[in-house]
């Protein structure tokens, strides 16, 4: 199902007074936290988790295997489209937006949502802050330039916020008298947090950045079919294509803005409607991801997720400081990925070998 399939005309026009919205959002934002002090103030932020990576790597199963655990807290499509106030939002949004009934996504992969469903939102956080990163048809990587308290002060109390709300949402949160917050942690899927490696703000300094990875070329397959995927849906759906630049997913379509890792952009890509150049993203954005990961970067290779899922959710639980029985109950939900032919002699030599090579060091780094 197409996203613009869940809306109707009303639901439509309040999504798109959001997005254009996105000062008074801001503003309100500020007066939730003096508005709702009492929810959030006890709340702390303890070892948030940020999965990150190109897209088709992993990221929306790592995602939706950490929320059943029941010890996050993340964005779901009930906070939508007012995501910068989720408080406030909270008490209107049955009223003006409805149910989100479980339908397959629009990348038609079997995985189902429902307005219960964490999603990757927190995008519309770094649009607010650095429109400027956004133009010419691609993304700028962050680049160290000092401290935004601005933005460390508000994402902080985002945190909290959306942990206190998934908290007064879980069941029985009413009977443990309001504590269900406790021991609770942010949790994440942002793409483009990859691209912020080298400059991160503070409040993802001091949480784990997990950056899952799959073998470059059916990746780049995977990519590519959801990009002609995209451009067809955007034709047909304009609205889809707003809703997903307004969010900031940029990865398909006709909104697609590629993140300008180490220059690539700048020299010869190729043209998106052609496998090789997918493939030339993959290779600038994990040789990327090489450079700048740290002691608090976790890599997880996505084979060794589906070959031996009990094991590498073992591992992966322990490099997370869960309890190494939480995650690994999960292992039948993993599922080998989909694979996509390939006509790799089409593909340029060097490039097959510098992906192949870049793709043993990260699995060499790989805890998991």
């Amino acid at each position: 199902m197409n996203v613009g399939d869940r809306y109707g005309t009303m639901g439509r026009l309040l999504h798109r007074i959001a997005f254009r919205a996105g000062t008074a959002q801001r503003a309100l934002s500020d007066v939730e936290e003096t508005l709702y002090a009492d929810r959030i103030d006890g709340i702390t932020v303890n070892d948030p988790v940020f999965i990150t990576s190109l897209p088709r790597s992993g990221t929306t199963i790592l995602l939706k295997l950490l929320w059943q655990t029941g010890r996050f807290a993340s964005h779901t499509y009930r906070d939508m489209p007012f995501m910068l106030c989720p408080l406030i939002w909270s008490r209107y949004v049955r009223q003006f937006a409805g149910e989100i009934e479980p339908t397959e996504r629009a990348h038609g992969d079997g995985i189902e949502v429902s307005g219960e469903s964490p999603e990757a939102f927190e995008e519309m956080i770094w649009k607010h802050f650095w429109p400027e990163n956004y133009r010419e048809g691609r993304i700028r990587p962050w680049k160290p330039t000092g401290e935004n308290e601005e933005f460390n002060s508000f994402f902080q109390a985002h945190m909290r916020k959306v942990i206190a709300l998934r908290s007064e949402e879980a069941p029985g949160a009413k009977e443990d008298g309001g504590n269900a917050s406790e021991g609770r942690r942010y949790l994440s899927k942002n793409n483009l947090n990859i691209s912020r490696l080298p400059a991160l703000p503070e409040p993802l300094r001091k949480g784990t950045i997990v950056v899952p990875f799959r073998d470059p070329v059916q990746q780049a397959a995977s990519m590519h079919r959801q990009h002609e995927r995209f451009l067809q849906i955007h034709e047909e759906d304009d609205f889809t294509r707003e809703y997903m630049e307004a969010i900031g997913h940029h990865e398909f379509g006709k909104g697609l803005k590629p993140v300008n890792f180490g220059g690539w952009l700048d020299g010869e890509t190729g043209d998106p409607e052609d496998l090789e150049f997918w493939l030339r993203y993959w290779r600038a954005a994990y040789q990327f991801i090489l450079e700048n990961t740290t002691e608090s970067t976790v890599l997880v290779s996505y084979a060794r997720l589906t070959e031996k899922p009990e094991t590498a959710l073992s591992r992966l639980a322990s490099a997370l400081e869960l309890p190494t029985d939480v995650l690994a109950p999960l292992a039948t939900e993993l599922r080998p990925p989909r694979s996509h032919q390939a006509d790799e002699e089409s593909l340029s030599g060097p490039l097959l070998e510098e992906t192949q090579d870049t793709y043993r060091r990260l699995d060499d780094r790989a805890i998991v």
